[in-house]
């Protein structure tokens, strides 16, 4: 069951990289760019904890698990800067400052920095829950596979995540308060909810990503489509 779930997670996530693929072919923005490259593999995330029970442990699935680290390490980090233009777009008059925008830059660059050193410092250990077979650099108590394992290896804390969301949440509220536009803020706050720890393991967490990414697009869209003319609050 937990597997049919981060299928229906990863098919969800791909949905959204086409819908983003397609309205950026309809009418191209930086804003969208910058979030298609984050989203280009969130459906992997899934896929590859989805296919875990079936690879088994070995190089295969070590491999795409490094890759599907890396992606996030590396790509999340960008929606700092699409946090800030989508200010920016949205007219608050403090975004349009170029030390706002470099601020928001900074963190970027900063988070993938510190992040990415994981790639080469860290291990990753293998992890079960239910049917599902993945690894991660921490085994959580309960997911051991082997006895004894449980609490191996190191919780990289979720600070980039965490930080994005609550800027991004402040951000959608300003929207939601400016332009009568409450889907920002509405997104971020199930992404908050459904990033709690549960004994489920991480499935709600993948499962708040792409609700999460989607409205982020619907704002870059709506806010980075616009043209001289007034903006709609539908």
């Amino acid at each position: 069951m937990i597997t049919i779930g981060y299928s229906v997670i990863g098919a969800v996530a791909f949905s959204c990289l086409i819908f983003g693929i397609r309205a950026y072919i309809l009418e191209p923005n930086r804003i969208l760019f910058l979030i298609l490259i984050n989203t280009s593999l969130l459906w992997f995330d899934s896929f590859v904890t989805a296919i875990g029970q079936y690879t088994g442990e070995g190089t295969l699935l070590l491999v795409m698990t490094y890759i599907r680290y890396a992606a996030h390490w590396l790509t999340l980090p960008l929606l700092f800067i699409v946090a800030g233009m989508i200010l920016k777009a949205a007219d608050f008059k403090f975004a349009q400052s170029k030390y706002v925008m470099g601020f928001f830059v900074f963190l970027a660059v900063f988070f993938i920095v510190y992040d990415f050193r994981y790639m080469f410092i860290l291990d990753f250990y293998p992890v079960c829950y239910e049917e599902t077979f993945r690894y991660a650099t921490q085994v959580p108590i309960g997911q051991e596979c082997t006895p004894g394992t449980a609490g191996m290896g190191y919780k990289v804390l979720p600070i980039a995540p965490i930080l994005l969301t609550l800027i991004l949440l402040i951000s959608g509220i300003a929207i939601w308060v400016k332009h009568k536009w409450p889907w920002l803020a509405l997104g971020c706050i199930v992404m908050l909810m459904a990033a709690q720890p549960t004994s489920l393991g991480p499935i709600l967490s993948n499962a708040g990503e792409p609700i999460f990414i989607f409205v982020l697009m619907l704002a870059a869209i709506k806010f980075g489509n616009k043209k001289k003319e007034e903006i709609s609050p539908y």
